[in-house]
């Protein structure tokens, strides 16, 4: 049953609709197709117009079938079954899928083998009937568009997307009379209806589309509140952004939509502690308005608006890490609008003001401190094995030691990433930044799915935190050993240190053993960089570019640790020391501490005995270089 439409009168007649939900009452399933406790049952749901749980339909009907047999063996009574079980996915992945319902559950066998729940590969062309025909006989609207929007969608699939038309037309019909009777809450109408106008779009119906727009509207003013974003805008978004809707809008309809949203933000905005995030649903959809509409005096005026909520915002404004993530928010929202010249100057404005951010907002940064409990006999067994147990080991033994033991190997550090991930879901799905000592960041990632690489420099980076204390008891009993002296006569011998480097070298172990770190340190990071630069120069490679004055600059180094010198160089242990040279010295997602050094940042780091341990490392690594002659 269907209503017909006049093409002469865009008014809905409801009253055939309301006709529709109050025919007599009939007895839709014969006795002998399904199990009689389900017809029953579902007899009576469709007697009775009224909003239902399609969830707890699906598990009123698990129970009846189930109560006798463990084995659901007749293909009807299934049918029924996973009707209500299959849930609508309306994601843009779904329809570059061409799918909209999906199991409602996925795993794995034991075997390896992909189990969904309900399987779709059990739905055929006999259920696909089966759906069409109880779509016909049932008079609830929202049964009627389940069993017609199944039959609709599985149709399409199994047929290379070939479907019934009529039994199109009847999901958009039922969603409608859906929506008109309140059937289902406003997140459940708003779902029904993205999908009876995609369908009415696909069946190129303009008749239909142009009531489903008339329903759109009625129902987002129905549910619609000011502080549940998901109730409002949708309208705005699907009728009047979208081109194609717009000319099927009359201009009071068109009006109404822009007013409301206008009316909404207005009420947002004017509030004593504004939503920034309510505020901003709306400033998105009136922007891309005005944006298209080159209307640049009202989206100037909108942008300042969602700037203002966030800066009179209490919870926005109740910590300096808040504010940066505000500001920085803002800078993109700007910067989407940079053909504007006052978005451009507001650009600028934001960062300036977050350069000096430190000087006006309070950091509530928390210190997580972890003690390690390490006992003596493992203290013992690290020593013993780098040292031996009678200390006699030869220094340059030693050395080749403490580089080995304590670069951590890039794989391992790989897998037990894997492994937390797989064990702590939660602590890698956020997004993540590092913050500079002034609050801004200096780099963002976010979950380890979208960005694996920065979660494994970030792990990495925290191996080595995690190895301080031992590289520092190794150091530390290297230091009651051995005199500077000695220790500098056999980095000396590497090849790597130029004869201008040497007294750097004596001052940088004079001052670490003297525990005058943040000296050495700062002596140590050139020196590492030059010294990466002079293996370039001992196997005749270039490490100059061009630079714009018609001259040449030496090059980063991060680009000399990215050109796989280094790792040749090395052998076996080449992939393992570059990744961890650009933890340490170039990745904002690690120590960085050449750059830090470089720019000034973070440094009160160079005074601390972690960091000038590991930059020491660095010059072990780099000492094991030797010249080979060529026979």
């Amino acid at each position: 049953m269907i209503f017909q439409i006049d093409e002469n009168d865009l008014r809905m007649d409801t009253s055939k609709l309301k006709k529709m939900s109050e025919v007599k009452k009939i007895k839709i399933i014969s006795p002998d197709t399904i199990d009689d406790d389900l017809k029953n049952y579902l007899n009576v749901l469709d007697s009775d117009i009224k909003p239902f749980d399609e969830l707890a339909v699906a598990d009123k009907i698990k129970e009846l079938l189930t109560s006798k047999v463990k084995v659901i063996s007749n293909k009807l009574d299934r049918a029924e079954y996973v009707a209500f079980y299959f849930w609508p996915n309306d994601s843009e992945e779904a329809k570059k899928q061409k799918r909209y319902y999906y199991p409602m559950m996925s795993g794995t066998s034991k075997d390896g083998q992909i189990m969904d729940f309900p399987d779709s590969r059990h739905v055929d062309q006999e259920v696909i009937e089966y759906w069409k025909k109880r779509a016909i006989e049932a008079t609830h609207p929202s049964l009627i568009c389940r069993y017609a929007d199944l039959a609709l969608d599985f149709e399409t699939r199994i047929n290379n997307g070939k479907f019934d038309y009529k039994i199109a037309q009847k999901v958009i019909d039922t969603t409608i009379m859906i929506c008109e009777q309140s059937l289902d809450d406003g997140l459940g109408c708003k779902q029904k209806l993205e999908r009876a106008l995609f369908i009415s779009k696909s069946i190129n119906d303009s008749t239909r589309q142009k009531f489903i727009q008339k329903t759109i509207i009625e129902t987002e003013d129905k549910f619609a509140e000011d502080d549940k974003p998901g109730l409002w805008g949708y309208g705005f978004r699907w009728l009047l952004l979208d081109q194609t809707q717009a000319q099927l809008l009359n201009g009071k309809q068109k009006t109404k939509l822009l007013d409301d949203l206008n009316n909404r933000l207005a009420r947002l905005v004017n509030t004593e502690n504004p939503s920034s995030w309510n505020v901003e649903c709306a400033v998105v959809l009136l922007a891309r308005y005005y944006e298209i509409n080159n209307d640049e005096q009202k989206l100037e005026y909108l942008l300042k608006q969602l700037e203002s909520a966030y800066r009179r915002n209490i919870h926005a404004n109740s910590d300096g890490l808040l504010i940066i993530n505000y500001l920085e928010k803002m800078t993109e929202v700007y910067g989407h609008y940079g053909q504007y010249l006052f978005a451009k100057n507001a650009v600028q404005r934001i960062k300036d003001e977050m350069s000096n951010i430190g000087k006006r907002a309070k950091f509530d940064f928390h210190k997580i401190s972890v003690d390690l409990d390490i006992k003596k006999e493992d203290i013992d067994k690290i020593l013993d094995g780098i040292f031996w147990k009678n200390r006699k080991n030869r220094l340059e033994s030693i050395r080749n030691k403490i580089v080995v033991s304590f670069i951590p190997r890039k794989d391992k550090v790989k897998e037990q990433l894997n492994e937390i991930a797989a064990k702590h879901v939660f602590v890698h799905l956020g997004n993540h930044s590092i913050i500079s000592e002034d609050g801004f960041s200096l780099a963002k990632y976010g979950s380890i799915e979208e960005d694996f690489d920065r979660h494994l420099l970030s792990q990495f980076s925290q191996n080595l935190h995690f190895q301080t204390a031992f590289l520092h008891l190794a150091l530390n009993e290297l230091k009651k050993m051995k005199k500077p002296e000695q220790i500098y006569k056999l980095l000396a011998k590497s090849a790597v240190f130029r004869d201008e480097d040497k007294d750097y070298l004596m001052k940088v172990l004079s001052d670490y053993w003297n525990g005058d770190y943040l000296s050495c340190s700062c002596l140590m990071i050139p020196l590492i960089e030059d010294s990466i630069r002079n293996i370039y120069r001992l196997n005749n490679l270039s490490f100059i570019s061009v630079n714009t004055d018609g001259g040449y600059d030496v090059k980063s180094l991060n680009s000399l640790l990215g050109e796989g010198v280094i790792k040749q160089i090395y052998g076996v242990l080449g992939e393992h020391l570059v990744f961890y040279l650009r933890v340490l010295l170039t990745e904002r997602i690690g120590w960085n501490l050449r750059n830090n050094f470089a720019h000034g940042i973070n440094k009160n780091y160079f005074s601390r005995v972690d960091v000038a341990d590991r930059l020491l490392h660095v010059l072990f690594c780099l000492s094991l270089v030797r010249r080979v002659d060529k026979p």
